[in-house]
């Protein structure tokens, strides 16, 4: 064999390998933040990327407002994308 086909064929075996190892499980996990971000409603208890952790009152296109404290009746505006993962599912009802 030459040097350029066995070259080749690594470069065939290397894309192949990353193909498997990379992009599949990146589509999964983008596929699944995709499907968490479109079954968000209101009550949902839900942890953002910075770790707040709050009640959805209101999901408003690429963002969702969050109460924050029940007793002051703090609230913050986060992008939709900042929210990693739903703490308790609410009841589905506007609080």
């Amino acid at each position: 064999m030459t040097p350029i086909l066995v070259f080749a064929a690594y470069a065939v075996v290397l894309v192949l390998a990353m193909y498997l190892f990379v992009f599949i499980p990146n589509k999964k996990k983008q596929r699944e933040r995709k499907e968490l971000h479109a079954s968000l409603a209101p009550g949902d208890v839900v942890i953002t990327m910075g770790g707040i952790v709050g009640t959805i009152t209101e999901v408003n296109g690429d963002y969702v407002t969050l109460l924050l404290d029940k007793n002051t009746g703090a609230t913050a505006e986060v992008v939709l994308y900042a929210v990693t993962q739903v703490r308790e599912k609410g009841s589905g009802k506007e609080l």
